[in-house]
């Protein structure tokens, strides 16, 4: 982990680096099935990725914003997110991360409803990041679905 985002850091404009970095990142960051609270577990070395989720979704964001453009790291992008959405402690991590949500909109508008992956992904990690923004309801405190609000004034209901 240290490696990859140590070379994301250091080559946020290399568009060959980001793609590998989100690559790998997809796979070191998959949560562990056979737990039923699907945390993460650290392979077999004894390492922990817990120290690095948030530095992991902030160098994600970034990748995905310089290469706005490139739907293979806009999918990569959203697959780490994805897979850092599967373990519950990590989705309150995410919503804390400048421009995760917009850059989720973002990639479902550029990629389109055919890359159903990044649309499922995106509509997912937004639900979860409501829930902890809410509070663990879809619901308001009238009753009513809440609305995420966002930088450029647009806000989007929930399904």
């Amino acid at each position: 982990v240290y490696a990859v985002t140590n070379a994301m850091m250091l080559h946020p404009n290399v568009e060959a680096v980001q793609f590998r970095g989100l690559f790998a990142l997809i796979n070191l960051v998959i949560p562990d099935n056979k737990s039923k609270k699907k945390e993460y577990r650290a392979p077999n070395d004894g390492s922990s990725i817990h120290s690095h989720i948030y530095q992991i979704a902030r160098l994600t964001i970034v990748a995905m914003k310089n290469f706005h453009a490139n739907k293979s790291i806009l999918n990569r992008g959203c697959l780490v997110l994805r897979n850092l959405s599967l373990t519950p402690a990590f989705v309150e991590i995410l919503a804390r991360t400048p421009g995760c949500v917009d850059m989720l909109l973002h990639c479902r508008q550029v990629c389109g409803p055919r890359d159903v992956l990044v649309q499922r992904s995106a509509r997912t990690i937004m639900i979860l990041v409501q829930r902890v923004v809410t509070g663990g309801n879809k619901e308001g405190a009238n009753g009513d679905a809440v609305s995420i609000a966002f930088g450029d004034g647009s806000a989007k209901r929930p399904k």
